[in-house]
């Protein structure tokens, strides 16, 4: 019996570590901060021509307009403009959810950037 008792102490003991070590959700007081390199602002405007600048796949916030199809194969691409410029972008079919948009809405979008070294293009 003692030896019993001894195996669920122990195991009393270790059970909160093996909950942190298989992840989830921790109410901590001290939140730790993800290092810069890989926290994302999502909410710092970036400019068209500030998005041709970045890297491939960072993520960047647009405040524009979108000016019309992209004249391309692909119906889901369209001609983004803001004051610094205009760039091409993908827009799912899902991401619309019932919403007009038209050359004269000021809309925001959240997308990828994506640098096509074969084209020698940037899209988001």
């Amino acid at each position: 019996m003692k030896k019993m008792i001894k195996i669920m102490f122990v195991a009393m003991l270790f059970s909160p570590v093996s909950a942190y070590a298989q992840g989830g959700f921790v109410a901590d007081k001290t939140p730790t901060k993800l290092p810069s390199t890989t926290q994302a602002d999502y909410t710092k405007l970036t400019t068209v021509a500030e998005a041709k600048k970045q890297a491939d796949d960072t993520f960047v916030l647009l405040e524009g307009y979108i000016t019309g199809s992209a004249k391309s194969l692909n119906a889901e691409e369209y001609m983004f403009k803001d004051d610094s410029g205009t760039i091409k972008i993908e827009v799912n079919k899902k991401v619309w959810r019932n919403q007009t948009v038209t050359p004269t809405t000021k809309i925001r979008i959240l997308g990828e950037v994506d640098h096509n070294t074969v084209a020698g293009s940037t899209e988001i």
